[in-house]
């Protein structure tokens, strides 16, 4: 009867302490899981986007959305909100697959039915991925927040990591600091601060400690009718369905610009001519949704000029800016009279393309002269 007895007490004992650690949790809810953030009581750092994009997207209030990988982490809320007339949330998954973004976003409208626009990124290489395809590369994904499953919440409920990196600091900030609040979505995932721009930091990316050179390759690779079938159910899938689910909706897909060296890494490898094939089958599939505003620029004085990049792809925060007021204005908008133009001019330009002109070209010593071309263009507008 004593052991029992014992037994008993120490079970009591472990499941209040459970409860009281679950609910410290629930009540603090760094990753926005159960409810809104509590802005008045603590400070919630955005830092961690499959951990906290789930909670954004199910408990914040807005009409506008925007998403994709780290194509539009440098996207800036508060100008889409001024060029749009919106209340805007951005919740980037950095290296997601078309369908990781596109269950995100039937989460959104289950949530919210009435949004209005969707600015989203049709990243280049995502059209030949498997409609199914997610990364698995990237660490343990918290399923457990995205499911409905609430028995494996524990995985969140008692997560050393969440209750001492993140519940603790929160409330040791709120009573010493008295900082409350939470990241803005200007600065959420915006990474403009820890990098550099040019031609040395877009070759190094590419080329490492090898010598700078691009190679003229024969483009001798085409698309294959299997691959053109993977390519359909990839955009049936998780590009326009959803469009399709709600014609009210206006969704901003955009081509991202990259640059001139990720052409050349392409023409380099003998698959720039297939790349090209590729968007041209998947813009087909797109082009005739009248909800989906498609966007690509044919504006080789931004891909050409690497000082608006930080690698081969990824481009400064004042592209974004330029790229909002695009699509406002309906610049750039690809439809079935004129997307196999623009593929045909882009093809003829980097097919013909001198990019070992690249090595040799000027690196500004600021970032801010290649963001002024772009500022005077969009504010004469």
């Amino acid at each position: 009867m004593k052991n029992k007895t014992w037994l008993l007490i120490f079970s009591i004992v472990v499941l209040v302490c459970v409860v009281a650690i679950s609910s410290v949790t629930v009540y603090v809810d760094p990753y926005m899981h159960y409810h809104k953030p509590l802005t008045n009581q603590f400070y919630y750092e955005l830092n961690n986007q499959r951990s906290q994009n789930n909670g954004i997207i199910k408990h914040f209030d807005y009409d506008a959305i925007i998403t994709g990988t780290s194509m539009t982490e440098t996207f800036k809320a508060s100008e889409m909100d001024e060029i749009f007339g919106c209340n805007t949330i951005k919740v980037p998954f950095s290296g997601a697959s078309f369908k990781e973004i596109n269950d995100n976003l039937e989460l959104a409208f289950k949530t919210h039915p009435n949004i209005k626009y969707v600015v989203r990124s049709l990243d280049r290489y995502g059209f030949i991925a498997d409609k199914n395809a997610m990364r698995d590369d990237l660490g343990d994904y918290p399923t457990y927040l995205y499911d409905h499953n609430p028995f494996n919440d524990v995985d969140y409920l008692l997560n050393r990591d969440v209750l001492y990196n993140r519940i603790y600091n929160m409330d040791e900030d709120a009573k010493e600091q008295g900082k409350v609040g939470i990241t803005s979505f200007d600065a959420y995932s915006n990474w403009m601060q820890y990098y550099t721009f040019g031609n040395e930091a877009v070759l190094k990316a590419l080329f490492g400690d090898e010598e700078y050179h691009f190679n003229d390759v024969q483009q001798s690779e085409t698309l294959s009718d299997e691959e053109r079938d993977t390519i359909k159910g990839t955009v049936e899938q998780n590009i326009t369905n959803l469009a399709d689910q709600y014609p009210n909706t206006q969704f901003y897909y955009f081509l991202p610009p990259y640059s001139a060296a990720y052409w050349g890494d392409l023409r380099s490898r003998g698959i720039l001519k297939k790349q090209v094939e590729i968007e041209e089958y998947a813009l087909s599939l797109i082009v005739y949704h009248q909800n989906i505003h498609l966007f690509g620029w044919d504006r080789f004085d931004i891909t050409d000029d690497l000082n608006n990049y930080k690698d081969t792809t990824h481009y400064g925060e004042w592209v974004n800016t330029w790229m909002l007021h695009q699509m406002h204005e309906d610049k750039g908008r690809l439809v079935e009279s004129n997307y196999q133009t623009y593929l045909k001019e882009l093809y003829n330009h980097y097919i013909n393309f001198d990019y070992n002109s690249l090595i040799t070209q000027t690196d500004n010593e600021g970032d801010f002269e290649a963001a002024r071309k772009l500022e005077k263009e969009y504010m004469n507008q």
